[in-house]
């Protein structure tokens, strides 16, 4: 997160996401994300495989 804050929902899963934090999961569950509070600004990386590219050396 850039700045602001997001609420991501991941299947059965509710993580709120604040500025400077980051979150990292399978694309295979589609996320929903909704602003919480205002406007934020949101940097995604997403891999053409859907692997956790970071993950590998």
């Amino acid at each position: 997160m850039l700045s602001g804050t997001v609420v991501l929902h991941l299947g059965e899963r509710v993580v709120r996401v604040e500025a400077g934090q980051a979150a990292s999961f399978s694309t295979m569950t589609p996320p929903r994300l909704r602003g919480d509070r205002g406007p934020a600004e949101i940097l995604i990386v997403l891999d053409r495989d859907g692997e956790r590219s970071h993950l590998h050396p």
